[in-house]
């Protein structure tokens, strides 16, 4: 973000917000042969590799709408848009913090998300785009 010691974002991903998951994720492994990412596939997300790296993923636009607090009803495409960028950080929560000083609002977040085993912000770019910055949450394992 440009700040000395500042958490750089590591672009992780372009994820589609698709209306139906089980037609876009045949189209995606079947038509154009991605592989998809081992413990993925099952609605809402699923992910697909090229060379190992994850390349995209397809998560349901409508719980997606949910997830960051926007309208997830018939229009839930005009809600969140059909594509999200995502990057991920070591820390969101002082992401957020630097984010909020430049002004920046926040649709959602910072949230734990024991679902998608993370934690979350959520914000739009100028031009309407929906961003997610994430931080995979810390599991605490008893001694």
């Amino acid at each position: 973000m440009g700040t000395p010691g500042a958490d750089p974002l590591q672009f992780y991903g372009v994820r589609l917000l698709v209306k139906d998951f089980a037609k876009s994720w045949r189209f995606y492994r079947d038509v154009l042969g991605l592989t998809p990412n081992k413990g993925h596939g099952q609605p809402p997300y699923g992910e697909f590799l090229s060379k190992n790296r994850s390349v995209v993923s397809i998560f349901d636009r409508k719980l997606m709408a949910t997830a960051v607090g926007l309208a997830p009803g018939r229009y839930a495409a005009t809600a969140t848009g059909r594509a999200a960028l995502v990057f991920e950080v070591t820390d969101v929560d002082a992401t957020a913090r630097r984010l909020r000083q430049r002004k920046v609002r926040l649709l959602q977040g910072p949230t734990d998300r024991p679902d998608w085993r993370l934690r979350t912000i959520h914000l739009r770019d100028p031009d309407g785009y929906l961003i997610e910055i994430y931080s995979p949450m810390v599991h605490e394992h008893p001694h």
